[in-house]
């Protein structure tokens, strides 16, 4: 800025502000406060900015009323000019700008680097998600039954296997609830030794999604109602789907194994003999996890830009 302006042009709305004024008087926009000294014409010497006469010669200096400076070129004109030779308008700019309150700095940068989400808009997927919990929480977790008791089609047992197929003929499915209930009666009878490592890990499992699914309900119940999307992304969906999926996949590689007799011991920690595998139904642990992680992605609330 030149040190003969006598006022402080405003860069937002091109107001004419005194050289002390560190607000602009009619937007509240932050102003530079000037510091180059005035040299005087005469005599060179260096003056204050706010100086009217040469404090070594006398002379009076070109500051007060007389001048200001044109934001767009830089160029020094008449203080009563309301158009540049650039073509700047001062009028234009002061009488469309907008009034505003003067902001403070502290406040605005505090205010600078915060995330602004828009949390509404989430009833529908809440809903959406309620829909899918509820339809794969029976798939995983709703045990087979037996006899006129069945509760699911036979065909889809018949086809899936359920999560753990055991006995020599394979006739043994069990789903989630079936998992969940030998485990326990296994514990109850001191057992658990020998209801099998795999069988425990796949109950462990289903134990853990079927909190989750617990959980998940009831927060998109709470969403539903008060019509909020969720901030973060569900990474926890990510994490449980690798390690779902690599449990599933170990179990599955080690019933398919050959293996010997000397290492009887290890198929019988597994509770591989006997016709021991895993159906198709268990994939669907992972999958549950990963669909859900999807869905947190796609119903993030939207982050707005920072505040400015």
């Amino acid at each position: 800025m030149n040190g003969a302006n006598s006022y402080n042009i405003c860069p937002r709305c091109g107001n004419s502000n005194a050289l002390s004024a560190k607000y602009c008087s009619r937007c509240g926009g932050q102003l530079k406060v000037p510091e180059e000294p005035v040299i005087c014409h005469k005599c060179h010497a260096h003056n204050s900015p706010m100086a009217n006469f040469c404090r070594n010669c006398g002379a009076e200096l070109k500051v007060g009323w007389q001048t200001k400076i044109c934001p767009k070129c830089g160029k020094e004109v008449d203080a009563h000019d309301s158009v540049c030779t650039c073509g700047y308008s001062f009028v234009t700019l002061q009488q469309t700008a907008p009034a505003a309150k003067p902001v403070d700095s502290r406040s605005a940068s505090e205010a600078r680097g915060k995330k602004v989400y828009k949390i509404k808009g989430g009833r529908g997927w809440a809903i959406a998600s309620l829909v899918l919990i509820l339809l794969l929480a029976y798939y995983i977790l709703v045990p087979l039954g037996s006899g006129n008791m069945l509760f699911r089609p036979q065909g889809l047992a018949d086809f899936d296997k359920g999560l753990v197929t055991a006995g020599s003929d394979n006739v043994e499915l069990w789903y989630g609830g079936d998992c969940i209930s030998a485990a326990f009666s296994a514990a109850l009878d001191g057992n658990l030794s020998s209801f099998g490592v795999a069988n425990c890990i796949i109950s462990v499992l289903v134990v853990i999604t079927a909190f989750t699914m617990a959980i998940q309900l009831a927060v998109c119940i709470a969403r539903i109602v008060n019509d909020k999307r969720n901030k973060l992304i569900g990474w926890y969906y990510l994490a449980m789907c690798c390690v779902s999926a690599l449990s599933a996949g170990l179990i599955f590689i080690f019933s398919t194994l050959d293996i010997p007799e000397s290492l009887s011991w290890l198929s019988k920690a597994f509770a591989l003999t006997d016709g021991y595998s895993i159906g198709y139904a268990v994939w669907s642990i992972p999958l549950y996890y990963l669909v859900f992680f999807f869905m947190s992605l796609c119903s993030r609330a939207k982050v707005l830009k920072e505040r400015k």
